[in-house]
């Protein structure tokens, strides 16, 4: 590794790898300085790039967006653009991709043009398609499922699904189509993020962390009680229904496994009195998830118990 050219500098030496290397700091990138490619934020991007043109013609909005090529390429559409796809299938139905790509003939790629595209990727008829893979440097911003009937793009049938992700400046919040997006990406301490639907994150501890109110959500229901939970930003609190009536052994035993976004960071105990005053019902709400009980003195009885813990994420 070596200190590579600046980039804009008085030498002009910087060549396009080098270039490409300064841009990584203004591009938002990942725990393991993977950038996050993907199509700037805007009112339009955020309703949706890809629709239904003229005939078998997909149309593509305006849009600004980071590729990845051996570091970040900017690329921008200012007007909308349709690409063609083939006709319908004669039986069952396909799924095309619909991608950008910035083509380059020099090593280390092997593009046979130089310059930006808009491609189709055309998927192989089947009863149940697959979506086909993208190319080796290209964005996919959207599938679109054409079934044998289709005369058209506005047929019955064809239906679109916007795929591609959001990028985002170095440092800024990220945004992600859902949680399974979110999920697969690898976050450094502190990385803010958010869902379409609005929800909010934080990484903590390598784990996405809510931070958006939640509804009441029923956690762990097992033989020996219920635990509800509610989460408010990254304060969370339970609610403990411990069946005392439950079979199996009454002194120690094991409620379930809480959800790893909810776990605290470190093993709590929290204890109360039993029903005579007396007898003491110690819950743990441990770092790895496991919620166990305990009770120390008295006998298995017929009353259930409630408590109420709350801390903080």
């Amino acid at each position: 590794m070596t200190l590579r050219n600046g980039f804009p500098a008085v030498s002009d030496a910087a060549d396009q790898f080098d270039i490409r290397a300064a841009l990584r700091a203004t591009t938002a990138q990942d725990a393991n300085g993977n950038i996050k490619t993907g199509v700037s934020i805007t009112a339009k991007s955020l309703t949706g790039l890809v629709t239904a043109g003229n005939g078998m013609n997909s149309d593509i909005a305006a849009f600004d967006a980071v590729t990845n090529r051996y570091g970040p390429v900017w690329l921008s559409n200012d007007g909308t653009i349709s690409v063609k796809h083939a006709a319908a299938p004669s039986a069952n139905s396909r799924i095309d991709l619909i991608c950008i790509k910035q083509n380059e003939t020099a090593s280390p790629a092997s593009d046979p043009t130089d310059g930006p595209e808009a491609i189709i990727v055309t998927g192989t008829p089947a009863v149940d398609p697959v979506t086909p893979a993208t190319p080796e440097g290209a964005l996919a911003l959207a599938r679109v499922t054409i079934p044998s009937t289709a005369t058209s793009m506005t047929s019955t049938g064809v239906i679109y699904e916007q795929m591609y992700p959001f990028t985002a400046s170095a440092g800024a919040d990220l945004l992600f189509r859902s949680e399974t997006e979110k999920d697969a990406w690898t976050p450094w301490e502190g990385q803010k993020c958010r869902l379409l639907d609005g929800n909010e994150y934080q990484a903590k501890s390598g784990v996405w962390v809510s931070l958006t109110h939640t509804d009441v959500t029923t956690l762990i229901s097992g033989n020996y009680g219920t635990v509800k939970g509610y989460r408010s930003g990254p304060m969370v609190t339970l609610r403990i229904d411990w069946k005392s009536s439950a079979s199996g052994s009454w002194n120690t035993g094991n409620f379930g496994t809480l959800p790893e976004s909810w776990r605290p960071p470190m093993d709590l105990n929290f204890s109360f009195g039993g029903r005579d005053g007396a007898n003491q019902k110690i819950i743990n709400v441990n770092a790895n998830g496991t919620m166990t009980y305990a009770n120390q003195g008295g006998t298995q009885g017929t009353n259930a118990f409630g408590m109420t813990v709350s801390y903080a994420l």
